[in-house]
């Protein structure tokens, strides 16, 4: 059996306090004398070596309550000495200078001013750390993210057990050295921690495991804008989330603690400390939460804007496709272009007239001449009967298309933020929303149980002594604590609601983002494409009858005037030619303004049917915003990630909770054992429905 722990002194100097020093307090290059608060705690500033032409920055602080030294190595600040002169040496099998002269300062500091218990360091200060640590086995050292040490200074055959390095889950330095395979270059024990957030722009807080300054006196990064919903913080200081033993302080990493003789002392020490941080810490997870509702509640509101922004981006940018006025209001009446098609129409006409005229110009040609030709004129039904069956038609097929578009506008765009699964008009807002007040009422089932639990835990401290005893009549005259203890048990059991929803995570509004993008642009090729064939066609007959008149005035005007040597003669010696130019030049001036319209709208047309492929595409964008909008999605997601590390911490302290207590035997410890499996039960099954909406 092994030996159980002491209880820790709390004023003594933690994993959590030397990380804060490595990642916070070493970059703020305090003087000699600065007296600093940690986690409570008073640390004075004993002694600093600063700009070093090695580029070694570090400092000796003092644990005012219990007189710990520690020496704390300052990360990558120097461009030469850290950056060109170190770091670009750690791959290699060669010591770099400041390394050396690191472990000269720790030295330095134990001649002078007594026993250094602990070292540590972030990043570049971390290796510097660990080469300490590799050679003082006494020294406890704790990194934050620590860079490797050169090759061939680690003793594959040992443990370095007293060596901890705690690595940033979203940290750049460490993931890149595991993904080169130099992971075998950092001796002692690896955690990961769940400090930090996704984002590039916090890439150097986390890296160092905290921002570049406090935000109203805490570790904590702004989320979103003031004034906005969901606007509110994250706590991201690398020492916030080191889980640690309720008991002994000592971090919850690498299995097992040490036992602990449960007694009526720890017993009330479990449950004062249900109640200051475990219930302080799934407070500020609630709030987490509380904030993505916000977001998600704000999205509702706004539903019926961004559907009808979404309908006014499709016609603006189909409207526009065809780069010409005309098309301005083809998806709502189509009233421009059938003007154009009235104004057309009524060319034709005129145009008609006109060549009537000219068949009588033609066709009154001097008696001398009659009998030296046939007589000529323009075949006026052949050509412009049809050419006004296809305007008339053009006009049917612009309203068609007109119909259709708006048809897409006004029903398909709506039915896009319709859920496919569940009964939801906006699906990923509602989605999230159904799944949220699920979490709310588990989350106010587990924060009353919490309640209830350090209650109990109190009730069971209280009469421990009593329900334990081996004599059947102590039990007898105190069955009454033993029937406290079944009906608080009983209170603390609780279920926690299942939810349906976000099955497939935060990907659901991805995966609704395409399908319902590729529905829509099916459906809308499927729709305006043909229609977008039928009205080019009609210009393009419509182009070759205006092109046929052309000709044929010409042609007749020709024959006319120099089918003959009479013709050429009484065109010389009469105005019989001008009147019959004049005519000409009347007929085709309406039907030459008709092809430069219809030139014109086919070469809109064109463009149309060219760029509505690529517009369906880009409308993707559009509907991904509009569904919801990225940047707060993003938030939710951030909220949800921060929401989950914490019930992943509690679920790791619950853990060593459950393990303490099952050591022990007795009634009273059993009935602390189940309620305690209750709890970390449920914290995991809410950790569980917070966790589908981080990835």
């Amino acid at each position: 059996m092994s030996a159980t722990a002491d209880i820790s002194s709390a004023a003594g100097t933690h994993d959590k306090d030397l990380v804060q020093l490595a990642g916070y307090h070493a970059y703020k290059y305090y003087d000699v004398g600065h007296v600093e608060i940690l986690n409570g705690k008073y640390f004075e500033v004993i002694d600093t070596e600063y700009d070093t032409l090695t580029g070694l920055d570090a400092m000796a602080v003092k644990n005012l309550e219990t007189d710990e030294l520690s020496v704390v190595y300052v990360g990558s600040d120097q461009l030469i000495g850290d950056w060109l002169k170190t770091n670009t040496q750690l791959p290699s099998y060669v010591e770099p200078t400041q390394m050396s002269a690191a472990k000269k300062y720790f030295k330095d500091v134990q001649d002078r001013f007594g026993e250094v218990s602990s070292v540590t360091g972030n990043s570049l200060a971390g290796a510097n750390a660990n080469a300490v640590g590799i050679e003082n086995p006494n020294v406890k050292v704790v990194t934050l993210n620590p860079a490797m040490l050169p090759g061939g200074m680690i003793d594959s055959t040992k443990q370095y057990s007293n060596i901890t390095n705690y690595y940033s889950k979203y940290d750049v330095l460490t993931i890149s050295q595991d993904t080169m395979r130099y992971s075998d270059r950092i001796p002692g024990n690896v955690f990961v921690i769940n400090n930090g957030v996704s984002k590039f722009s916090e890439i150097i807080g986390n890296h160092k495991g905290y921002p570049e300054a406090k935000l109203d006196g805490e570790f904590k990064i702004e989320i979103g804008k003031k004034g906005e919903p969901g606007h509110g913080y994250i706590h991201v200081g690398a020492d916030d989330h080191i889980v640690t033993s309720i008991w002994t302080g000592a971090p919850l990493y690498g299995g097992q603690t040490t036992r602990i003789k449960i007694n009526e002392e720890i017993l009330h020490q479990l449950a004062g400390g249900i109640k200051s941080e475990v219930k302080g810490r799934v407070e500020i997870a609630a709030g987490y939460i509380e904030n993505s509702i916000s977001i998600v509640q704000d999205e509702s509101v706004e539903f019926n804007r961004r559907i009808t922004q979404l309908q006014e981006m499709f016609q603006m940018l189909f409207e526009d496709l065809a780069g010409d006025p005309i098309f301005k209001g083809i998806t709502t009446t189509g009233y421009i272009i059938k003007s154009y098609i009235d104004t057309l129409i009524e060319l034709l006409n005129t145009a008609e007239e006109k060549c009537r005229f000219l068949n009588s110009v033609l066709n009154s040609k001097p008696v001398e001449i009659i009998e030296h030709i046939t007589s000529t004129d323009i075949s006026v039904e052949s050509i412009f009967a049809p050419a006004k069956e296809y305007l008339l038609n053009l006009r049917y097929d612009v309203n068609e298309l007109a119909s259709s578009a708006q048809n897409i506008i006004r029903n398909e765009i709506p039915d896009i933020f319709k859920s496919k699964k569940h009964d939801f008009v906006d699906a990923i807002v509602g989605e999230l929303d159904a799944h949220y007040m699920i979490i709310q009422d588990n989350k106010v089932k587990v924060d009353s149980q919490l309640t209830m639990y350090g209650e109990q835990i109190s009730t069971i401290a209280d009469v421990f002594s009593f329900v334990d005893q081996n004599s059947a009549r102590y039990i007898e005259k105190k069955s009454s604590s033993i029937e406290i203890l079944k009906n608080s048990q009983q209170k603390v059991m609780v279920s926690l609601k299942d939810s349906p929803y976000l099955e497939n995570r935060m990907k659901l509004k991805e995966l609704h983002v395409d399908f319902v993008h590729s529905m829509l642009k099916n459906k809308s090729m499927t729709i305006l494409m043909p229609i977008l064939v039928v009205i080019r066609g009609a210009l393009r007959a419509i182009e070759g009858l205006l092109e046929s008149a052309i000709f044929a005035i010409k042609a007749a005007t020709n024959i006319a005037i120099y089918g003959n040597p009479v013709s050429l003669f009484w065109s010389i010696f009469t105005d019989y030619d001008e009147k019959v130019k004049d005519a000409a030049k009347e007929a085709r001036k309406p039907i030459e303004e008709m092809e430069s319209i219809i030139e014109g709208l086919r070469i809109a047309m064109d463009r149309l049917m060219i760029g509505l492929p690529e517009m369906l595409n880009n409308f993707k964008s559009y509907i991904d915003t509009a569904i919801f909008l990225p940047s707060k999605y993003s938030n939710i997601r951030l909220y949800n990630i921060a929401s989950s590390s914490i019930f992943d911490e509690m679920d790791l302290l619950f853990n060593d909770i459950t393990q303490q207590l099952s050591s022990e035997k007795g009634k009273a410890i059993d009935a602390a054992l189940e309620i305690s499996k209750s709890v970390s039960t449920n914290i995991r099954i809410l950790k569980e429905q917070i966790d589908r909406g981080t990835i």
